[in-house]
């Protein structure tokens, strides 16, 4: 039988997550990105869940719920993995691009070019993809059929995307996924492997 993981990221949340940068911070949605989830519900029509699993953070829980809701999935098993956490900022928490490169000059060109192992006092890039690889690998490994709901962040989203699909953790970022997106990563029948049916699509 075909599995599908469909990964959505959280809508807009009240700390301006579309231009700040929001991990550990556990900043809620607002009403933008409520309407941003709501909006998601139809692309899941039709899908049978065997489980959604959601970052433990508020943003992602309450995105996990709305999705519940809209689409009839209330009796479906609803689980957090504190592995499917953002990426801690560090001192960067809650700033725009702007900011940071005001505040950490020498910091933002690194990151910029791709050198940066972490932001100041921030998790480890290298850290926060083996945990994420490794709750995406735990969940492939269970006997689930069908259908499963992981609802997290961008850079979640991205890391599945690195770890079952074979991109490397310090990759160019191969996928693009906005607010309120859905990526949909398919494994057929007799294969180990998954590929990427759906590509960061909003409604």
């Amino acid at each position: 039988m075909t599995r599908r993981l469909w990964l959505v990221r959280h809508g807009e949340t009240a700390g301006q997550s579309s231009i700040r940068f929001h991990g550990k911070n556990d900043v809620p949605l607002s009403d933008e990105g409520r309407a941003q989830i709501r909006a998601l519900a139809p692309w899941l029509a039709g899908a049978q869940f065997t489980a959604i699993v959601h970052s433990p953070q508020s943003r992602a829980v309450e995105s996990a719920a709305i999705l519940a809701e809209a689409c009839g999935f209330a009796t479906v098993e609803r689980r957090a993995d504190e592995r499917l956490r953002e990426i801690s900022f560090g001192d960067c928490e809650g700033l725009t691009a702007e900011e940071i490169e005001a505040r950490f000059p020498e910091f933002w060109r690194e990151h910029r070019a791709g050198r940066a192992l972490a932001f100041p006092n921030g998790e480890p890039r290298a850290d926060y993809a083996a945990r994420v690889a490794a709750a995406a690998r735990e969940l492939v490994a269970e006997p689930w059929s069908g259908d499963l709901l992981v609802v997290a962040h961008r850079g979640t989203v991205r890391q599945f995307g690195r770890a079952l699909l074979g991109f490397p953790s310090d990759a160019e970022d191969p996928f693009a996924v906005g607010l309120g997106s859905l990526t949909i990563l398919r494994q057929d029948p007799g294969s180990a492997a998954f590929r990427l049916e759906l590509l960061g699509a909003l409604p």
